[in-house]
């Protein structure tokens, strides 16, 4: 079974790897050219799970602002923005902090450099700062869809076995697959193959072959000769309400929504039900 050390390092691994890639990147710089504010993306923390944009108001009026990044329907990260007052800064919006800080015993000194680095905060008109968390929501989509695409990366950190696994589901996707046949094509035994496989993907191995699965089932559907139930089998599925049910977990909606949605972008294209 895999430990809780080992399921985190492998999540945060994936996280600073999500943070490094020209996507994000370029979407930090721009985020904060425009805005003026910093902007981060970090993991779920074990004690918070958010599924929805979550703004927080501090005592010394500073808002700070969290968007989760879903691969499918799981939240794996969070957008989090930098703090930012809605209002002006003044005598009477920083009172509730002087008399936290006295509360706690602070120097006169203390208070003075507290209320120095208060006056210091940027300010953002609401209606700006809501454009703006629009704006993040639609980027943390755009970040849903890159960590999944990277999940399905041969990433060169990972052990050799794990690589060649995904090689050898992408190249049998069609077939009946079990963990014990690719565990056996890549020369490990079942249990370490499972064992390394979840650490190094964060997936179970069913799990990644039914997402392997959905992503090449949406390529196939972008066709307009293909059709639903010949897509599920080519791609693997057993039956077409298995298909239908896991594409609908991994993609958030159905096949024919989603070959809809992507229907909408290709004026005059003819699709096949």
């Amino acid at each position: 079974m895999q430990t809780h050390t080992s399921k985190h390092t492998g999540q945060q691994r994936f996280i600073e790897t999500l943070a490094e890639s020209d996507l994000f990147l370029s979407y930090q710089h721009a985020y904060s050219k425009i805005t003026g504010l910093p902007l981060s993306l970090r993991a779920q923390g074990d004690l918070e799970f958010i599924e929805t944009l979550l703004t927080e108001t501090g005592i010394n009026g500073v808002v700070q602002s969290l968007i989760p990044v879903r691969v499918g329907k799981t939240p794996v990260a969070l957008l989090e923005t930098g703090g930012v007052r809605l209002q002006p800064a003044n005598a009477e919006t920083f009172a509730p902090v002087a008399n936290a800080l006295l509360d706690d015993d602070c120097s006169a000194e203390d208070i003075r450099l507290a209320q120095v680095k208060f006056h210091q905060l940027p300010v953002m008109e609401p209606e700006r700062y809501e454009a703006a968390l629009a704006l993040l929501k639609s980027f943390a989509t755009q970040m849903g869809e890159s960590a999944h695409r990277m999940l399905f990366a041969h990433a060169t950190h990972e052990p050799e076995a794990v690589r060649n696994a995904k090689i050898y589901i992408h190249a049998h996707l069609a077939e009946a697959m079990t963990l014990e046949c690719v565990a056996k094509a890549v020369n490990v035994s079942p249990f370490h193959f499972c064992k390394i496989f979840k650490r190094a993907t964060g997936l179970t191995f069913t799990d990644f072959v039914n997402r392997a699965r959905v992503e090449k089932a949406k390529r196939m559907l972008m066709k307009p000769t293909a059709r639903i139930t010949e897509v599920a089998y080519d791609v693997g599925f057993q039956s077409l309400s298995h298909f239908n049910r896991s594409f609908r977990r991994i993609a958030s909606e159905s096949p024919t929504e989603y070959r809809g949605r992507m229907k909408d972008g290709m004026p005059g294209a003819l699709v096949a039900a």
